[in-house]
């Protein structure tokens, strides 16, 4: 079966990196000082993932033009890269478990780097969205070991910092993205953009063999073949069809959804009688845990739905090129990448569930703010919009992250996340199929006949579904920040018990 040939090229890569991963103490001990190179190793490579996804989301109008296809076709370029990476997380999270995060993190950045290669080769469509697909594979096989990696080798009380560095080093990869997406789109075919992740991949694989630890593994476990391909194909076959709902519901596709949900509920059914399963069922009873990934969640919809609709605002709706576009683009990830070590630290010293309160109520703000965006709102006023979405997502990043890592025992790393992880990338690629699915439902109730494209000459047509997505959006982050109240009251009361 196909999960077996991978496994066993993993098993392969993974001794010849490690050296069957058996250090000494001493070595281990110099790993563990050197936590600050195992922590530059890792972020480039998320750095390198999302310079791609930012660089990505700004081309989608040109790619668009240049194919002469719909927006909602362009729009799988996008997408697929997310249902890859939540259908295989949780898999790559339990094989970091299993065989060590290390390897599993360095085949992810490989694999990476060579379907950049293979992105930058082509003008179809259909081949670009099987790369994609290849890329959020490796994708998925580093963003599922990175935070357990940089966990295992920080103390508690440096832990929020650290996932402070990792949350500025995504701000800095989303900042030069649109930026150097702006540039190339403005001088160069659209699949150059690609080509910028093969040098940082390179650096990521020849840094990571000197710096990344080879720690010995306390027991090796089985991989849970039934649970992965459940979960694989359940997952597939939910988010495909709420991806092609958008253009109308079909007897097919609800076929297709109601198969993945018998999938799903099935995967459950199998973990509760394996031995050792793909995801421990017990960890669902840890309430902290939940409430982190929930409000993370929320967050993230508001933020894959904002990545994918405003580079058509920018382009389409007010007509800037990529390159304005692209500055004003960078916007957001400038602010987060000061904000973000920032909270980070001040987290450390006064803890997390304030600032990522915080950081909802103010992401909120700045989504419904959006909602009074016109064609000819000033661009000072859109940046100052942008700024308080920046803010809300600077402040709560790096908390939750930590909050997320450090409800859960040190045997758990690797699923929490793992998990994480989907919750990030379920949470993008809801976004994005919530926010195209009620543009184009809204649009179509403005202009009175079914549209799933931009209507040229009609932006006022593109801003009244717009606005009605950005106030979703609000709703959804304001819904994250009641969690995030009632966490501080169960954390506030159960420290109140314990004392």
């Amino acid at each position: 079966m196909w999960w077996k040939t991978h496994a066993i090229f993993i098993t392969f890569y993974a001794t010849s990196v490690s050296g069957g991963m058996e250090i000494s103490m001493s070595e281990e001990k110099q790993h563990i000082n050197h936590k600050w190179g195992i922590l530059f190793t890792v972020v480039i490579m998320t750095f390198m993932t999302t310079l791609d996804t930012s660089i990505v989301n700004i081309a989608l109008p040109v790619m668009m033009s240049q194919m002469n296809v719909t927006m909602s076709s362009v729009e799988w370029v996008a997408s697929i890269y997310l249902i890859v990476t939540c259908a295989t997380i949780l898999i790559f999270g339990r094989l970091g478990d299993t065989m060590g995060k290390v390897p599993i993190f360095q085949f992810g950045v490989l694999l990476f780097t060579i379907s950049s290669l293979l992105c930058s080769i082509t003008h179809s469509l259909p081949f670009l969205i099987m790369m994609r697909a290849l890329q959020g594979l490796g994708g998925a096989a580093a963003l599922a070991t990175n935070q357990g990696i940089i966990t295992e080798s920080f103390p508690t009380e440096e832990r929020g910092k650290a996932l402070g560095f990792v949350a500025t080093f995504v701000a800095l990869g989303s900042m030069a993205g649109p930026t150097i997406g702006g540039l190339i789109l403005s001088i160069l075919p659209w699949p150059f953009i690609f080509i910028i992740n093969i040098p940082i991949g390179f650096v990521s694989l020849i840094v990571g063999l000197k710096t990344l630890p080879r720690r010995k593994l306390a027991h090796s476990g089985r991989m849970d073949i039934k649970g992965a391909l459940l979960m694989t194909m359940s997952i597939v076959l939910i988010f495909i069809p709420i991806t092609l709902l958008q253009n109308g519901v079909t007897w097919s596709l609800m076929l297709m959804l109601g198969v993945g949900v018998l999938l799903l509920t099935l995967f459950f059914i199998v973990e509760r009688c394996t031995e050792d399963p793909l995801i421990p069922l017990r960890i669902f009873r840890n309430k902290m845990f939940i409430i982190n990934l929930i409000t993370m969640l929320t967050i993230f919809i508001a933020i894959g739905a904002h990545n994918i609709l405003l580079p058509f605002y920018l382009q389409d709706a007010r007509a800037f090129g990529p390159g304005l576009a692209g500055i004003l683009l960078t916007v957001t990830p400038v602010v987060i990448a000061v904000v973000g070590p920032l909270s980070g630290i001040l987290s450390d010293r006064i803890g997390c569930e304030l600032p990522t309160m915080l950081g909802l109520f103010f992401n909120a703000t700045g989504m419904l703010l959006i909602v009074f965006l016109t064609k000819f709102t000033p661009i000072g006023i859109l940046v100052c919009f942008l700024f308080v979405i920046a803010l809300g997502a600077g402040l709560f990043q790096s908390p939750n992250n930590s909050l997320v890592m450090g409800s859960v025992l040190n045997s758990e790393l690797g699923l929490a996340g793992s998990l994480a992880g989907l919750m990030r990338y379920m949470g993008m690629s809801i976004g994005v199929t919530l926010s195209t699915s009620m543009l184009y439902n809204r649009m179509s109730a403005k202009i009175g006949y079914p549209v799933t494209n931009y209507v040229q000459g009609r932006p006022d047509v593109f801003l009244y579904g717009l606005h009605w997505v950005y106030a979703t959006l609000a709703a959804i982050v304001l819904l994250g920040a009641t969690f995030t109240v009632v966490r501080f009251i169960y954390a506030k009361k159960n420290k109140t018990v314990s004392t």
